[in-house]
């Protein structure tokens, strides 16, 4: 069976919901496909016949149908979508298309058209996405009140993960041609900027789509073809991070965080400063708990029940040092030199201990729920998670 991209669809195909228009990755504005880039994204190729099996057409029906099935802006209008068109050569071993290597840009199509054909896919990669980072389906209008457990039977979920589906084949059709890569990426950016997206949220889907890219594609997806998506999702987020941004919000070479994260960051916590002692006493009893080797690292009192630890002087003394200490982080913040200085500090006086990345991060995840439940605002929450990135990455970098 062959789809002509040429030929109109049934109307029955266009009864489904229609894909968002007014989401984090909108159907329209997110996109914003030229003629030519919309019937390159729907190119399709001969595919065995299999029994009682239609999921290799899924995603292409799906998207196919949302071209043909978007309803018009105010004062334009639909042109239809024809195969006399200029596609992006996959030989093309010029350097346009984020400057990755031919053979990422070839590694990063063969294993994407791989892993396409599985409808399941799209649907499982934004559901995980959700799933690990709950905060972010309010940003979903459509799908925002939906509870988790029935997100993937729901239209408008459905519709934005095939929607997304679509804006990535057309992306990596694209990097072969700078000239296409750069109006893709001058859309998704503009697209995304007016809904509070941020350079981070791509960042942690693109870390999403490659666990989901590494189940289906099992051994197919290989430390090669992992290195060649780890360098194409890096240059995309860059690429997007340039239109996203307001200069406030670009983040210093150096330190890795913006202005506007600093700003977050100091401004919340001057809220919560003077019970930082409980906070982080809290977050440690609770760490303890989790994870009940990492309090044998404090050999002062690594032997003393969690239940009575916050009645142990040693423990509350490690306690006063943490807060003083994140607090003496927090507020050097601005200051670029002092700040380095404070995590490459905290990286030599730990490194004897040889505590792995893994409490370190913990104590990130626990200091974040603390955070929420003090009431810190949902958008300072995020300028926190970038900046806890920052000082997990500086304190125990990743191997």
């Amino acid at each position: 069976m062959r789809l002509d991209p040429a030929r109109p669809l049934s109307p029955l195909l266009c009864r489904p919901p229609s894909p968002p228009d007014d989401d984090i990755f909108p159907a329209q504005t997110g996109l914003l496909l030229s003629n030519h880039q919309a019937a390159a994204s729907i190119k399709t190729e001969q595919r065995p016949q299999r029994r009682n099996s239609l999921v290799p057409y899924k995603s292409n029906l799906m998207f196919i149908r949302f071209f043909n099935c978007l309803p018009s802006q105010p004062g334009t209008s639909t042109t239809t979508v024809t195969t006399s068109v200029t596609t992006v050569s996959a030989d093309d071993d010029s350097d346009a298309g984020l400057s990755l290597s031919s053979h990422d840009r070839s590694v990063i199509r063969k294993t994407w058209e791989q892993a396409r054909r599985d409808g399941d896919v799209p649907p499982k990669i934004l559901f995980r996405f959700i799933s690990a980072h709950p905060e972010y389906q309010k940003m979903f209008s459509k799908f925002a009140s939906v509870p988790q457990n029935e997100l993937m039977t729901n239209g408008n979920f459905l519709a934005q993960a095939y929607t997304i589906l679509a804006g990535l084949n057309v992306a990596i059709q694209s990097l072969s041609s700078a000239e296409l890569m750069a109006s893709q990426l001058n859309a998704l950016g503009g697209a995304h900027k007016p809904r509070g997206a941020t350079p981070v949220m791509f960042e942690e889907f693109g870390a999403i789509l490659e666990e989901v890219l590494a189940e289906e594609l099992g051994s197919t997806f290989n430390a090669e073809a992992k290195q060649a998506w780890k360098n194409g999702l890096s240059a995309l987020v860059a690429g997007i991070s340039k239109t996203l941004k307001n200069p406030e919000d670009l983040a210093d070479p150096q330190t890795k965080l913006s202005d506007r994260q600093i700003r977050d960051v100091q401004r919340s916590w001057e809220n919560i400063r003077g019970s930082r002692n409980a906070m982080v006493s809290a977050i440690l009893v609770k760490l303890f708990q989790e994870t009940p080797r990492i309090q044998k690292y404090f050999v002062k009192f690594g032997k003393v029940p969690v239940g009575s630890l916050s009645g142990d002087a040693e423990f509350n003394k490690q306690v006063a040092l943490v807060a003083d200490r994140l607090d003496t982080i927090i507020s050097a913040m601005g200051d670029k030199l002092q700040l380095l200085g404070n995590i490459n500090y905290m990286r030599y006086t730990h490194a004897a201990r040889s505590i792995p990345r893994g409490p370190w991060e913990d104590f990130g995840r626990l200091l974040m729920d603390s955070l929420a439940a003090n009431g810190v605002s949902s958008n300072d929450l995020v300028s926190w998670k970038g900046a806890l990135g920052v000082f997990v990455n500086g304190i125990a970098p990743k191997n």
